[in-house]
């Protein structure tokens, strides 16, 4: 049976899903607009907000989840490829979950930017963004409270993390100049150091991670409702 939790059960395995759900609770666990599953013996974790789920699987009975993801109706899910399989509901596309660990000294000078500006530099094809009024609201909610970092270089680059325990995983990142995409990285990485470091990528931008240190660990992709 999967049911309404107000804590959550261990995920002891390193996955984006995991951590996603985590960010949310860190946040969100006292507002009720979130919700948080988990199913019996927590095969399965799952979390809701605005209609966009994310499934942590930890071998779930598919044939109940699959029943529970119709019912509730989600506009979007988000979770490794083979639950998104075995639930009827394959991705558009593949996303590449990479890892490394955040191991890189030091501090990299940015600028102090505010919540449009860090916006309009994430906001590049690529990249899919709320809409800014709730970005704005999201990204100060996990800045003031610890659970988010950043850098900026205005009119240049611009990267967001979120981060619980001692995980992180990127949320945007982006470089409108030449070069500026690995410099983002880099302060990101030294703003997250000692974390284990997670980012979900698509095929064509696998290969500058690749060089940068991060190694594959599975594929996952969101599924997104049609009409």
């Amino acid at each position: 049976m999967i049911t309404l939790v107000n804590i959550l059960p261990q995920m002891n395995k390193l996955s984006a899903e995991a951590v996603k759900i985590k960010c949310l609770f860190d946040c969100y666990k006292d507002d009720n607009s979130v919700m948080f599953w988990a199913e019996d013996g927590d095969k399965a974790v799952i979390s809701m907000t605005d209609g966009n789920m994310v499934i942590y699987n930890n071998n779930a009975d598919t044939e109940e989840l699959c029943e529970f993801v119709a019912a509730v109706n989600p506009v979007c899910i988000f979770s490794d490829y083979e639950t998104l399989r075995k639930i009827d509901r394959l991705p558009s596309e593949n996303i590449n979950i990479m890892y490394r660990k955040a191991d890189i000294t030091g501090e990299t000078a940015g600028d102090n930017l505010s919540s449009k500006e860090i916006y309009e530099l994430l906001d590049v094809p690529g990249l899919s963004l709320p809409e800014y009024p709730y970005f704005a609201v999201d990204y100060c909610r996990r800045l003031n409270r610890g659970f988010a970092n950043y850098f900026g270089i205005k009119e240049k680059c611009a990267a967001v993390t979120f981060n619980t325990g001692n995980t992180a995983i990127i949320n945007g990142i982006a470089s409108r100049q030449k070069g500026y995409g690995s410099i983002a990285l880099k302060a990101i990485l030294q703003k997250n150091y000692g974390r284990d470091f997670l980012v979900c990528c698509r095929d064509k931008v696998m290969e500058f991670y690749t060089k940068n240190g991060f190694e594959k660990l599975y594929n996952a992709g969101y599924w997104v409702k049609n009409g």
